[in-house]
């Protein structure tokens, strides 16, 4: 499981370097307006996903709202990078999204962690684990993984 995460995590951050760079390239030259590409991107990479610089042993994933359309979130997977052992997954209970302004920056913490969590009104589940928790560890590198209801898929990866 390590070696396919890993490869694939790869190739995102390939496809998403080329894809950030024929946007940027868009903007430079003012062929497209700002929202267009970042509407544009959305639709066709997957969630938009960003990390603050982890500090003091937490880390701010941030899932963007695009607009008028709440991201679309079908799964979330935390998994160790060395090992591919995965520490966090979590579902939504319902298809629809009803997340805006603010609620997907999910802040994930050295030590403890919730399991399960809401976004607006939509409940998020834990699959994995079976606790009310999960513990992430300082100096660890860490795979987040969103996928969309269309299973279009962003990855990044962190150490907190």
């Amino acid at each position: 499981m390590s070696t396919s995460a890993n490869a694939a995590s790869h190739g995102s951050v390939t496809g998403r370097v080329l894809k950030t760079i024929l946007f940027a390239v868009l903007l430079l030259f003012g062929l497209a307006p700002f929202h267009t590409v970042v509407a544009v991107y959305y639709f066709v990479g997957g969630p938009p996903l960003d990390f603050d610089r982890p500090h003091n042993g937490q880390v701010v994933a941030h899932i963007d709202v695009l607009a008028r359309f709440p991201p679309d979130i079908a799964r979330i997977r935390v998994s160790e990078v060395a090992t591919g052992v995965t520490v966090w997954d979590v579902k939504p209970t319902t298809a629809r999204s009803e997340c805006w302004n603010g609620c997907w920056n999910l802040t994930l913490r050295a030590g403890s962690n919730p399991a399960s969590f809401t976004a607006g009104h939509q409940q998020f589940n834990a699959s994995v684990p079976q606790d009310l928790s999960f513990s992430l560890t300082r100096g660890t590198a860490y795979l987040f993984e969103v996928w969309d209801s269309k299973g279009r898929i962003e990855r990044d990866r962190f150490v907190l």
